[in-house]
């Protein structure tokens, strides 16, 4: 029997080494925000994660351990041969998790959990965002180091057992005892609480807390959680919150007149990773995206604008349905939830519309394409619809090829319009079909040339629309779909990650001006139909950018965290340890609690998502 105990002492160490390696070899590979941490820091960062480690590294124990209780009236052999296949599973998902997550925090600023799943239905384009290169070491990564670490495991662990003798009705009482004390490393020890993420988080930098997070724990807890079963923000009763929110929602209907014609065609271009980062006139760099910059100077430009989230389908959701799609809120897996929301397709159809969507890439990627069917568009047109000597980038059609098509169906349909477009050539892994501007020394000179490729295809559409004789008649809104960590790689809750560039240009717009009200996507339908004179009832949570008396705030969500922004103040709040991740200016017990409704509120609508209309009629007059 000491054999096998020692056997699994040597176990439980062998995972937790694996945990710290993976940490290590994590900060190696964002070296970009590691190394600006100080040396100790790194220890700190394997110290603070350990209690998570030890949980995990508990899980794993719980199968060998009833093992070792169940063959303990026979030899070690029969021990040995299930071990060995668990064993080898377990390395297979330790080491795809483990490679996946290097990848995926380097654009998400978060560690990997449940989200990427709901894209498996098109691995081709989850995968889209690596290059070949970077499949091809990942993969070799991944097949050589699996071998290795099952080599060493079947080296220096299993050999010690495979011979070992009965351990008898002792051993079963011993391992049974060990398999139920495992519940104390796993819970984090003897506390009330049940450790969590937040046992982790130490430092005032959130790489470092997020460094210190074990990927695997962090994977697992995300999937057994099923936040899409209950609402697990609930602080506030109904009556409570929806004081709250009416307070933010309270303009009387007014709204400042725009547009030189109540029913123009619409153009909608929704602008890829187009962050305020690249946008001069939003204080962005310079010389990156100079035809945006000069088409800033006609029309209206909002220069306070924030995304709800950062992903396409949810900054989808949120401009189409005027929905506020939370970070936790897959709301495009669903297809029965989706069909249920308000759409600027349909509301625009109801009016004589006829609805289109452009994309060059795979309108099925994150359930797209159910959305765009429910919200009723006339006509899809994505990557399947173009020649395959057009389909040379890794999300699918580049932005000069899907912009040409674009234009030509523009042309050619006649009545009142409503097209939208949706851009990919600046998605990552920034790959383009031309000389790179800026080259590809890094990851900001990759993005930056995409983003230069990009907004000369949009520049040199706009010169050809203008060109058509349409662009008198026409509105046409330039939006982006979410912002981006890159350059700087912000923070995952930071304001300036979330900042995007929202302009409303055309000859249909009466005069050129700038808007400083603080907004979101949420916004755009809203704003849009009231110039319209089109009911916007069912638009829950958006208000109006122009009316003069709709008030100036940003809402926004991120992994485990939401924030608000209003003139004077702005305030982010982690779930985990309901703590400040930023605050600044005068911020009271009622900027919070307007969050924390709004937060609330939507989650609760998308669990009962059929009584959409209704629950709208008391939040907005």
């Amino acid at each position: 029997m000491k054999i096998r105990l020692f056997f699994l002492l040597k176990y439980f160490g062998f995972w937790l080494l694996l945990f710290i390696l993976g940490k290590i070899v994590f900060l190696l590979y964002q070296h970009n925000q590691s190394f600006a941490l100080p040396p100790g820091d790194w220890f700190r960062i394997i110290l603070h994660g350990f209690r998570l480690d030890l949980s995990t590294a508990g899980y794993i124990l719980l199968v060998p351990a009833l093992v070792m209780a169940i063959t303990s009236p026979l030899k070690g052999n029969a021990a040995v041969y299930i071990l060995n296949v668990y064993t080898f599973l377990s390395l297979v998902v330790f080491m795809l998790i483990t490679l996946a997550d290097l990848e995926i925090y380097k654009y998400w600023g978060t560690r990997l959990d449940s989200a990427p799943l709901r894209f498996l239905s098109t691995p081709g384009d989850a995968l889209a965002s690596s290059s070949f290169i970077t499949l091809l070491l990942y993969f070799s990564a991944f097949v050589i180091f699996s071998a290795l670490l099952y080599f060493i495991y079947l080296r220096y662990l299993a050999s010690g057992i495979r011979n070992s003798g009965k351990a008898g009705i002792k051993g079963i009482f011993v391992f049974v005892v060990i398999t139920v004390l495992l519940i104390i490393p796993i819970r984090g020890g003897f506390n009330v609480s049940v450790i969590n993420t937040g046992s982790a988080f130490f430092h005032k930098a959130a790489f470092a807390n997020h460094a210190a997070i074990n990927v695997i724990w962090n994977f697992g807890h995300s999937v057994a959680e099923r936040k899409e079963s209950f609402n697990p923000y609930n602080w506030y009763d109904n009556d409570d919150y929806d004081v709250a929110l009416k307070a933010l929602y309270n303009d009387n209907g007014t709204t400042t007149r725009i547009l030189k014609d109540e029913r123009p065609d619409i153009i909608l271009i929704i602008l890829e990773s187009f962050t305020a980062k690249l946008i001069e006139p939003l204080g962005g760099a310079r010389g990156v995206t100079p035809n945006f910059n000069e088409l800033c100077r006609h029309g209206i430009l909002f220069t306070n604008i924030y995304s709800t989230d950062s992903r396409t389908d949810k900054g989808l959701g949120t401009l189409l349905s005027g929905y506020p799609v939370l970070e936790a809120i897959p709301i495009l897996k669903y297809p029965d939830k989706t069909q249920n929301l308000p759409y600027l397709s349909k509301s625009l159809i109801s009016q004589g519309y006829h609805a289109s969507f452009h994309y060059g890439g795979d309108v099925d990627f994150a359930n797209i394409r159910s959305y765009l069917v429910n919200g009723d568009f006339n006509r899809i047109v994505s990557e399947a619809d173009f020649p395959a000597s057009e389909k040379t980038g890794k999300w699918g059609v580049p932005d000069q090829f899907a912009y040409a098509r674009f234009l030509s169906d523009i042309r050619a349909d006649s009545g009142k319009q409503f097209h939208v477009m949706l851009s990919l050539s600046s998605h990552e892994p920034f790959e383009i079909p031309v000389k790179p501007k800026f080259g590809t020394g890094d990851l900001t000179c990759k993005f930056y040339s995409s983003a230069f490729y990009a907004d000369s295809c949009l520049g040199d559409f706009m010169k050809r629309f203008r060109e058509t004789g349409l662009w008198e008649n026409s509105v046409v809104i330039l939006v982006a779909d979410h912002g981006t960590r890159i350059p700087d790689f912000s923070e995952v809750y930071e304001p300036r990650k979330f900042h995007i560039p929202l302009l409303i240009t055309g000859g249909a717009v009466i005069k050129d001006s700038v808007v400083a009200k603080l907004g979101s996507q949420a916004d755009v339908s809203v704003t849009l139909l009231n110039q319209l004179n089109i009911d916007t009832h069912g638009y829950i949570l958006g208000k109006d950018l122009l009316a003069p008396d709709s008030r100036s705030f940003a809402f926004y969500s991120y992994k485990n965290g939401i924030a608000m922004l209003t003139d004077s103040t702005g305030l982010g709040i982690d779930f985990i340890n309901d703590a400040y991740t930023f605050r600044y200016g005068p911020v009271n017990a009622s900027h919070k609690r307007y969050a924390r409704s709004l937060q609330q509120y939507v989650y609760e609508n998308y669990l009962e998502l059929s009584s959409i209309n209704s629950l709208g009629k008391q939040v907005r007059k």
